[in-house]
């Protein structure tokens, strides 16, 4: 659906002269589908985006990566770029940092579009913009804006804000989280009660599944003395980064890497511990928790276990016993259960 509302928007505004006179080379940033930049008819655009199947994506479809397969940046855009399209998030702070990047890169008197939906906060951004840059013309459609000014000469104060606030920011006195990952103003409750109830029995090689920022790992290398080797594992490289700030340990190692569309080759690992996610942007995905579970079995040794929090209302009845046949409730909520899994039976452990 959003990627319908969100060609429909910019078809509109291209047909209403909004995109005409740009440059070739366009960059874009915090777009979560490229393949509705193909509708514009662009066709020299670099992608900019945490997310590894989106510069997957972007990449089958021909369009330049700022970040290349092992997440390093390749380009250096400092004021070169003449038109830049920044994406509204989910996450505010994500979006201002973006829309900071995007007068960074963008050359004196060059464009700057930022498109997307109401529910996202795109009226937000356009009103803090206003503020610092005039004239900016704005269209309305499809449940969602676009609003396109001038980079002006001299960049404002407020962008240095806007910058540190989308970095990794101290949420605890103990973490970091990354703007626009999952759970980043504070801790999650789910992944507390999953710690609870695996601290003191992990030992030997563990992997953290979809590890976000890196409090599960964090919190296991505390608590599990015994453990050798972590592997931490997630799609977004903003959230690995603020994964290595929250763990030092030369146990640790990560990985970027993206379970929807690349298969985990590690095997044998004695423990998997996990809050798997359930959504793709706003859309619950039940597929999604299921490949987890799969990676999860497959990961692990014979004899290994699965720690895994999730949601309440996933139909978990479905897809568990068949993965793992031998699994315990050990910690139920109102909105959470925590489980210890097997593919064999807990005594054989």
């Amino acid at each position: 659906m959003d990627y319908l509302l969100g060609a429909n928007r910019l078809m509109h505004a291209r047909k209403n002269g909004f995109f005409s006179n740009f440059s070739e080379k366009i960059l874009v940033i915090g777009c979560p589908e490229p393949e509705v930049l193909s509708t514009l008819g662009f066709k020299d655009i670099v992608v900019c985006h945490p997310e590894k199947s989106v510069n997957k994506r972007a990449q089958e479809i021909k369009f330049q990566t700022l970040l290349d397969k092992d997440g390093i940046r390749k380009f250096n855009f400092a004021k070169s770029i003449e038109t830049t399209f920044v994406w509204v998030t989910k996450s505010r702070r994500e979006t201002m940092f973006n829309i900071a990047l995007a007068f960074l890169a963008t050359k004196k008197k060059g464009s700057i579009i930022v498109n997307g939906e109401k529910r996202d906060g795109v009226e937000y951004a356009i009103k803090e913009l206003q503020k610092i840059v005039t004239p900016i013309a704005i269209m309305s459609k499809s449940h969602g804006k676009i609003g396109i000014f001038q980079r002006p000469l001299m960049l404002p104060r407020i962008l240095h804000t806007w910058k540190v606030n989308g970095k990794s920011k101290k949420i605890s006195p103990r973490y970091f989280s990354a703007a626009g990952v999952f759970s980043e103003t504070t801790i999650d409750e789910g992944s507390r009660l999953l710690v609870e109830q695996f601290s003191g029995f992990l030992n030997g090689n563990v992997i953290d599944l979809g590890t976000g920022w890196g409090y599960l790992s964090a919190e296991a290398i505390r608590g599990n003395p015994k453990i050798d080797f972590i592997t931490l594992i997630d799609s977004n490289l903003s959230a690995l980064k603020s994964a290595k700030l929250n763990i030092s340990s030369k146990k640790a190692n990560f990985l970027w890497l993206d379970l929807q569309y690349e298969k985990l080759k590690l095997r044998n690992f004695d423990h998997v511990i996990m809050n798997a996610p359930f959504h793709v942007g706003r859309e619950v995905n039940h597929n999604l928790w299921v490949t987890f579970l799969v990676t999860a079995k497959n990961a692990l040794s014979k004899e290994g276990t699965l720690w895994m929090v999730f949601n309440r209302e996933l139909p978990y009845k479905k897809h568990l016993p068949a993965l793992f046949p031998t699994y315990e409730f050990l910690k139920q909520t109102k909105n959470y259960s925590v489980i210890r899994a097997k593919r064999t039976s807990f005594n054989q452990s």
